[in-house]
């Protein structure tokens, strides 16, 4: 597949203000504290891995990938188009946009399992791609990413708050003008917009706006959309009025700003925050729970396609993948029943507990788990000889791998 340029682009995430439960209030709803922003280059995920994945990505029959515009350094803002049919004028639009803040990593990573989700061999990822047309752009602020940035682009502005300037940044017009290509004279407009963040609340939560800065009808409709998502995740995702936001009135310089004065009920638009802190994990639960409720808030109705789904005959653990690795593997589990709970660990060569990826219930079918090689302390390991352990109330076995850095 050849790798396309044309003018467009992506979306961000608002600095608003808002209640965090009644105790938890913070000036900035997302990023990280300033004193832990000295952080590695790139944050651990840069714009050459971000270019490798691609070349995997665009080997999918159900991909296209396009350069939207560019940034302030040129470089390409990309742009995955995942369908089955992305000239359908009838199935359902979403756009995704992640890492307007460089360092919030966290949602590029939910953002990848998402992609990983959509373009799985399931009968569910094929009945999704048969009825929508998902947009999503994994990397809005490359710039910022590669110069180490936490919030900013290379000319040093938070382009998440910088909608409504008289002088757009590029990286803002390109999404912007991409956001008006999709909605204006097309019979399927985007429907749902969701801006991917992380928060040093250490919480998995959206960003919710009031009626005051919305309409009466428009939180009926964002606590159906949250709350559908969270039926998926209940013990992950916060409830719907866990960040209140917009509760005098409706600022204008934010992504979500500008799809309400522009469009106001006729497009979900939301930030999702991920957990920005040594906690952060589960990226393809969250994923999965998101693609769900986006398809229940749609109409798309997944549940005969759940009932039909191959489930395993066995129990079994899968080498993962890659392996070797750095910094990121890739662990699959069968599970052959639902019920009961699932431990899923990583062991040292001394036989030292380092990480546990999973610890509950899950449904059966075939479970994706990532290891960061970071222990359960969000330190990262030295190089060497590992064992993964999965065990359930009647299986148990382990597996190695090796990480090299």
């Amino acid at each position: 597949m050849i790798l396309k340029f044309k003018a467009s682009i992506l979306f961000i995430i608002p600095f608003y203000f808002g209640l965090i439960d009644a105790q938890i209030i913070h000036n900035q709803k997302c990023g990280i504290p300033p004193e832990e922003s000295n952080h590695s280059r790139n944050w651990g995920y840069g714009y050459n891995d971000l270019l490798d994945d691609i070349e995997i990505w665009q080997q999918s029959q159900y991909v296209n990938i396009d350069s939207i515009g560019r940034t302030v350094q040129g470089r390409a803002i990309w742009e995955l188009t995942i369908s089955e049919d992305p000239s359908s004028i009838t199935h359902k639009r979403i756009y995704i946009h992640a890492r307007t803040h460089p360092g919030e990593e966290e949602a590029f990573w939910v953002t990848d399992e998402i992609i990983n989700f959509l373009l799985a061999d399931t009968p569910e990822a094929s009945f999704i791609r048969s009825n929508t047309i998902f947009h999503i752009v994994p990397m809005h602020n490359p710039d910022g990413v590669e110069l180490g940035y936490s919030r900013e682009n290379a000319n040093g502005l938070d382009i998440e708050s910088g909608w409504d300037d008289n002088v757009l940044e590029p990286e803002v017009s390109v999404l912007q003008n991409r956001f008006l290509e999709l909605s204006l004279a097309i019979p399927n407009p985007i429907q749902v917009a969701l801006n991917m963040h992380s928060a040093y609340a250490c919480k998995r939560y959206f960003v919710y706006h009031h009626e005051n800065g919305t309409s009466s009808y428009f939180t009926d409709l964002e606590k159906d959309f949250i709350s559908g998502i969270q039926h998926y995740y209940p013990d992950g995702i916060e409830d719907w009025d866990y960040f209140v936001s917009w509760s005098s009135n409706t600022p204008d310089q934010y992504p979500e700003s500008w799809w309400w004065f522009n469009y106001a009920e006729n497009v979900m638009a939301l930030t999702y925050e991920d957990m920005n802190c040594s906690n952060a994990g589960n990226y393809n639960i969250t994923a999965e729970a998101i693609v769900r409720g986006v398809c229940d808030y749609l109409g798309i109705n997944l549940a005969g396609i759940n009932d039909q789904k191959e489930i395993p005959s066995a129990y079994a653990l899968k080498q993962n993948y890659p392996n070797p690795f750095n910094p990121l593997t890739t662990i699959d589990v069968q599970l052959k029943q639902s019920g009961g709970n699932i431990r899923l660990s990583i062991v040292d060569i001394s036989g030292n507990e380092v990480k546990v990826l999973a610890n509950n219930y899950f449904l059966a079918g075939v479970k994706s788990f990532q290891w960061d090689s970071k222990d359960r302390n969000g330190k990262s390991v030295p190089s060497g000889v590992y064992f993964y352990h999965l065990e359930t109330s009647s299986f148990k076995t382990s597996k190695k791998m090796i990480l090299i850095k």
